[in-house]
């Protein structure tokens, strides 16, 4: 289960929004909030159904059956309270939430960790698992005054459901739960967000090695054979080592964008307007140049190879706008060259460019090119 995603604009209450397809069916709208029915769900509520008709499968088989897909609509239940913990304490906090994705492993709340502190980042986590541990106890407390035989075995499914996501997500190891208020106790204590998804990745590959020892190699050991229990200890466990490792991977990813100054990739510009003449360009070494509108906004890009393209005996009655190339309208990077260069990033990303237009001071200072960010990344 994950609290939190990278930022996305919250899709409107008509059609999907782009970037929502794929996630499979949406099946609710809570508080505004898209609920998805991924297509990998239904894996999951095949082997939940599975094992839990098996015992009665030999003398009552339909209603094995039946019990078995009630449990993986308990499941699914479970999960969405769960999620839906993560998402009402992220608005209490003023976090857009996008959107609830219920899958194979789960589920995810995706959301906008804007206005965000350790402490409240550690609190939306924390609500997931918490939620769970709440409604475990009430179907505990429901046990006893429930009657018949199919009464009790669903309500004690809900306390076991409940209590293994409660239990399971509060660990401390990433990608559960518990990872994450992991991560956000290191950044408190360091002031290093980044810091902390290391650490959080390197508990959560911890646990995972715990997991199959405990869960598979105790097991195997000690005589039993392989079956479907056993290899799902295995898939479960890659899964986990797959989200810590991707927390470290990025921990120490961000570190580096961190240290990296904008001025260290950027290219000194020139700002001229497009009905200019070639022939009026500066030709100061590693410079670029950048086409503004009236009011002295970047809108195109010169590249070099269209500007030495251009025969000398032509410059003077060439035009600035013929050898430049219009840009996203989002391409400018508002962002002082000494600071580091994650805004750059964040524009390039954004909208899938490749360069952009450095904007400081109210004035154009340069040019960032995202094959420049990636060279100084991997020296780093």
């Amino acid at each position: 289960m994950t609290a939190a995603a990278p930022g996305h604009q919250a899709p409107g209450h008509g059609d999907e929004a782009p970037d929502d397809r794929g996630l499979g069916v949406r099946i609710a709208r809570v508080a505004g909030i898209p609920v998805y029915l991924a297509p990998s769900w239904f894996v999951i509520a095949v082997v939940i159904t599975a094992i839990v008709a098996a015992p009665l499968l030999p003398t009552r088989p339909l209603m094995g059956v039946a019990i078995g897909v009630t449990q993986a609509l308990a499941l699914l239940a479970c999960v969405l309270v769960h999620e839906a913990a993560h998402a009402a304490v992220a608005r209490g906090f003023g976090m857009p939430v996008v959107r609830i994705v219920a899958n194979v492993w789960g589920g995810h709340t995706s959301m906008e960790a804007v206005r965000t502190t350790p402490g409240r980042m550690a609190l939306v986590a924390a609500a997931g698992p918490a939620a769970n541990a709440v409604f475990a106890l009430l179907a505990w407390a429901a046990l006893p005054v429930v009657t018949g035989d199919v009464g009790n075995r669903l309500v004690y499914g809900l306390v076991i459901i409940n209590g293994s996501l409660a239990v399971l997500n509060i660990l401390p190891g990433m990608p559960l739960d518990g990872g994450q208020v992991l991560e956000c106790l290191v950044w408190k204590a360091t002031g290093d967000r980044n810091r902390g998804s290391v650490v959080a990745g390197w508990s959560g590959r911890v646990l995972t090695v715990l997991l199959v020892l405990w869960f598979f190699v105790r097991p195997v050991a000690s005589g039993q054979t392989v079956g479907f229990g056993l290899l799902w200890v295995l898939v479960i466990a890659s899964v986990l080592w797959g989200g810590a490792t991707e927390s470290i991977r990025r921990g120490h990813a961000l570190a580096t964008i961190g240290r990296l100054r904008l001025g260290q990739v950027m290219h000194p510009a020139f700002a001229v307007r497009a009905d200019a003449a070639v022939s009026e360009l500066p030709t100061t070494p590693g410079s670029e140049v950048v086409v503004v509108d009236e009011h002295g906004r970047p809108t195109a890009y010169v590249d070099g190879e269209h500007l030495a393209s251009v025969p000398p005996e032509a410059r003077p009655h060439t035009p600035v706008s013929a050898v430049a190339s219009h840009q996203h309208p989002g391409w400018v990077v508002a962002a002082d060259p000494a600071g580091d260069v994650m805004p750059a990033i964040a524009v390039l990303q954004e909208f899938g460019i490749a360069v952009g237009a450095v904007v400081h001071g109210g004035r154009v200072v340069g040019v960032v090119h995202a094959t420049d960010i990636g060279k100084a990344l991997g020296r780093n």
